[in-house]
Order: C-alpha cells, then structure tokens, then sequence
C-alpha cells in the first residue's frame, strides 16, 4: 500500500508540475482591446525555472513591414529599470497629433537587485501605456525574452499558426476587436480558439490519464488484499 501511495504522489507531480509549465507563458493583460484606441497594457512574466529568478525581460515591439505602435510610454516598477530602444521610420506615421517619426522598437527591464527579482512560485507585471493601435489589423504580435539569474534565456518568439497546436513558446498576442465592440473576423482569433481547444485537450487527456491509472492502482490493491484473506 506504502508503495502505491508513493507512486501516486510521484505521477501527481510530474503530471501537474508538466500541466503547470505547459501553461506558463510570457501574456499580454488585457488579451484583447478595440482598434485603433489606447490601452494600458501588462506583460505577465511567471517564473519557470526555480530556484532561479527572473532578472530581465525584453518585449519587442512590431515594427515596420508590420504596423508599429506610434506611442509608447512606460509605467514604472519598484526595483526594476527600464531601457527602451528607439528605431527612427523612413515613413513617418501620420496621427491627429501630427507625424511621428521614431518608435519604440524594445524594452529592456532589469532587476536592480537579487531582492527584486522574480523568485519561484511568483510571476511580474511589467506595464506599459500604448496609444494608437493598429485600426486595419485584427492582432498585435510581441516577442519576450526572459532571462534567469542562472543565465538560461527562454525566447516567447514561436509564431502561433492557425489550427496548429500552440508551440512550446508562444509570442505573447494582443487580440484587437472592431471598434463596435465585436469581435473581429481573423485567423489569429481562431488560432486563439484552437489553443484554447488544445490545452483543453491536453488537460481532459491528462485527467482521463490519472483516473485510469487510479483505477488499476485501486483494483490491483482490491486483489491483493483478497489473496492475503484466502
């Protein structure tokens, strides 16, 4: 029986502790918003890798082929500096407040400090304030790079295709709805359903998983417990 139950516990923890992985990504809160406003966006970094810390995040932002941010401001976080790197457009973008020529193409937040790093079980909130999103796309795309105090780099650069499983690691999306308030009509809106579906899938499989083994675990006890009485 001592031996069941420590084989229970055992594939509980890989099982969840996999389950829990899976799931943890680099994403944008809120997940969608309407075209064309401004919206006050956070990018939740949780921590994959204890003991380790995350100590840096880079997000880079779309830039031209695609359609770029045209202001960017950032809110600050206790701990924690920030750096952004400017790209100049050959095409200024045109807006109600006149042209703009330069973009925020990256930010780069660094922990002051060991105390101020993301530790195990935690996750951070980097924020920031985008004004002028995109009024004839139905997405913006992101990319991460999560940087650990043992020096491992996990890259949210995997493109999420539509009906494809979601990859390993994900580029944290911003779903953009029409500005009527309903949802926009895209493949990235049914890739968001299909991930969805997946990791559904996944934890359904997972749950099916544990029942039959439980099950074969208790009738294999059932049995050695009537032998031991004949």
């Amino acid at each position: 029986m001592r031996k069941i139950v420590v084989a229970l516990a055992l594939i509980g923890a890989l099982v969840f502790g996999w389950t829990d992985t899976a799931m943890a990504h680099v994403t944008v809160d809120p997940p969608s918003t309407p075209q064309g406003g401004t919206v006050k966006l956070s990018f939740l970094a949780p921590n994959e890798e204890p003991p380790a810390s995350v100590t840096e995040l880079q997000i880079f932002f779309p830039v031209p082929p695609q359609t770029p941010i045209p202001t960017v401001t950032v809110e600050p976080k206790p701990g924690w500096t920030f750096h952004l790197t400017i790209q100049h457009l050959a095409k200024p973008i045109v807006t109600d407040d006149g042209s703009i020529a330069e973009i925020v193409s990256e930010i780069d937040w660094k922990a002051d400090n060991a105390a101020a790093a993301i530790g195990p079980n935690e996750f951070g909130e980097f924020t920031i304030d985008a004004d002028g999103l995109p009024t004839n796309e139905n997405q913006v795309v992101f990319k991460a790079l999560q940087t650990y105090s043992n020096n491992q780099i996990v890259r949210w650069i995997d493109p999420v295709a539509p009906g494809a499983p979601e990859p390993a690691h994900p580029t944290p999306i911003l779903q953009l709805t029409s500005p009527n308030g309903s949802a926009a009509t895209s493949a990235t809106s049914t890739t968001a359903t299909a991930s969805i579906k997946d990791n559904s899938a996944r934890a359904i499989a997972i749950a099916a998983l544990i029942v039959g083994i439980l099950a074969l675990l208790t009738a294999g006890t059932t049995l050695m417990r009537k032998r031991r009485v004949t």
